[in-house]
């Protein structure tokens, strides 16, 4: 009973702060540089290209690589697998530092090699983004322009903790209540959307900070999720819907 009780008090509190979740403004933030990959598989001997997204062209970009023996990159951003081990690539573009983490292998194999060509265009490159791997869906582009929120279902009654809008630009804004702090949170950023089996699993990224968040797909055209979390040893289901206009 006295776990009951302290745990409605703390859903009473999350429904103060996440009141404002569905009308917060949702402001679009500008899309922030990213590269075209965050991790990478090659063989000894391959090449791959990378490119920095969501930057004017002809914005200055100072490529290194953390190990030059395992994996080169060029002024252009090509990347080239010297020796087996990893590497890390970097790329500093407007004082940020992005980061893609290499894998060089001895021998080839048909779902791990990369092998593009070396295009020096650092301008954005849709068809790059986010490329999830073989096992995976990126369901990023099918969500774009939808506004979802997130109800969950306590022993207080049902509660709005979190909301989200993909927006057509690449870039998703909104707020969720803290698991651990009760209190609403608003994030903005890039975003990926990448679906395994039956679990989507949305990244949020901005200045440097990810937002996570993994949910249960209950329906094919991506209007309904789902997910379970435990707090205070309470077992609760929040369910994600889509908001329709009008």
């Amino acid at each position: 009973m006295k776990s009951l009780k302290k745990f409605t008090c703390i859903c009473l509190s999350a429904a103060v702060f996440a009141a404002p979740l569905a009308s917060a403004p949702l402001t679009a933030h500008a899309a922030a540089p990213k590269l075209s990959k965050s991790s990478a598989v090659l063989t000894v001997g391959k090449k791959m290209t990378l490119k920095v997204k969501n930057v004017k062209k002809g914005t200055a970009v100072k490529w290194s690589s953390t190990k030059k023996t395992v994996a080169s990159v060029s002024a252009k951003g090509v990347v080239t697998a010297k020796s087996a081990g990893k590497a890390t690539i970097r790329a500093v573009v407007n004082k940020k530092t992005l980061n893609c983490k290499v894998t060089v292998n001895e021998e080839a194999s048909s779902n791990t090699d990369v092998n593009t060509d070396a295009n020096p265009d650092q301008t954005a490159d849709p068809d790059a983004a986010g490329e999830a791997p073989a096992d995976r869906k990126d369901i990023s582009a099918l969500l774009a322009g939808r506004t979802y929120k997130g109800t969950a279902t306590t022993p207080a009654g049902d509660i709005e903790v979190m909301g989200i809008t993909f927006h057509s630009n690449g870039t998703a804004t909104g707020a969720r209540v803290n698991e651990k702090t009760m209190i609403a949170e608003q994030f903005g950023g890039t975003y990926q959307v990448v679906l395994k089996d039956r679990t989507a699993v949305i990244t949020v990224e901005a200045d440097g900070k990810t937002m996570t968040e993994e949910l249960t797909v209950e329906s094919e055209d991506f209007t309904k999720f789902s997910a379970k979390k435990n707090i205070m040893g309470m077992d609760i289901t929040i369910t994600v819907t889509e908001v329709k206009e009008g």
